[in-house]
């Protein structure tokens, strides 16, 4: 399952670094409405066909040429977003686990007080504030993504300061910067790993809920939380206009999620052992 979700996600990511060569090859207007040959004479969506192969949209926009692009959009914004996070996540993590005392106080109280905020009522006020874009958009989404990582590297490096090693380290008198890159990174890097392929899916889904509120990238740029909140009025006529992005949203996060169960399985010692242990078997 998991070499089938990253195989997934593979194809998944050339589909949206491709995105204008694929929309330019169908040569259906993705942006433009298209009203002559979009819509029927009833000004009705025109179902999925030969010429429109999932359908046509509220304004007569290709619905499969929008999906490519929004793929685009929205792998941007989850990837950008998930690295920033998870720098920013591990960095006030190891700070405030490898110092403890007052720093690690402060640091536990902000990640804290992150976590405890309403992610939909601040992203609302500050679109209100200073209006929806892209750059809104994922500065919004990496401050209510990054408290997670921090507490998650926190209660690592809390527990790897006080192995041994690390006290030797120091006692040969090794510098922080040095204990941190050498022997606390490597260390956390399988987990910080995991879980950020598990924190794209989030991410994916924050933003498809932005940008269904109309909080995300704004029409006639597509994503697909948007292209369900714009042809939600139409499911009872051109459900396909809401099925076929819900369809990519449910593919993209489920294969994400695999991915991340995984990773996770395969750097369980544990877990590994089991495997090997039922192989052996099978094997005599």
């Amino acid at each position: 399952m998991s070499v089938a979700a990253l195989v997934t996600i593979a194809l998944l990511a050339l589909v949206a670094i491709f995105a204008p060569l694929l929309v330019d090859w169908l040569s259906l207007s993705a942006i433009d409405p298209d009203r002559e040959h979009g819509l029927n004479q009833y000004g009705v969506p025109v179902a999925p066909s030969a010429q429109f192969w999932l359908g046509t949209d509220f304004v007569g926009r290709d619905v499969l040429s929008r999906i490519l692009l929004g793929a685009r959009n929205t792998f941007f914004i989850a990837i950008v977003s998930a690295l920033a996070a998870i720098l920013i996540g591990t960095c006030i993590g190891v700070i405030a686990g490898l110092y403890g005392g007052i720093v690690d106080t402060i640091f536990a109280a902000i990640i804290d007080f992150v976590i405890a905020l309403p992610f939909l009522v601040v992203a609302m006020a500050v679109v209100v504030i200073h209006g929806a874009s892209v750059g809104v958009l994922m500065l919004t989404i990496i401050v209510f993504s990054w408290s997670t990582v921090a507490r998650m590297v926190r209660s690592l490096v809390l527990t790897i300061r006080e192995m041994d090693y690390i006290k030797a380290t120091k006692t040969l008198g090794a510098t922080d910067l040095r204990i941190v890159v050498r022997h606390i990174l490597p260390n956390i890097a399988g987990p910080v790993l995991t879980y950020g392929s598990l924190l794209i899916p989030q991410i994916i889904v924050m933003e498809a809920s932005l940008s269904f509120l109309g909080l995300g990238i704004q029409p006639p740029n597509p994503t697909w939380g948007g292209m369900i909140a714009e042809n939600q009025g139409n499911y009872a006529i051109a459900w396909w206009s809401i099925f076929f992005p819900g369809v990519a949203l449910l593919i993209s996060t489920l294969s994400f999620n695999l991915l991340g169960d995984g990773l996770r399985d395969a750097m369980t010692p544990g877990t590994r052992l089991r495997g090997r242990t039922r192989a052996e078997r099978r094997s005599r």
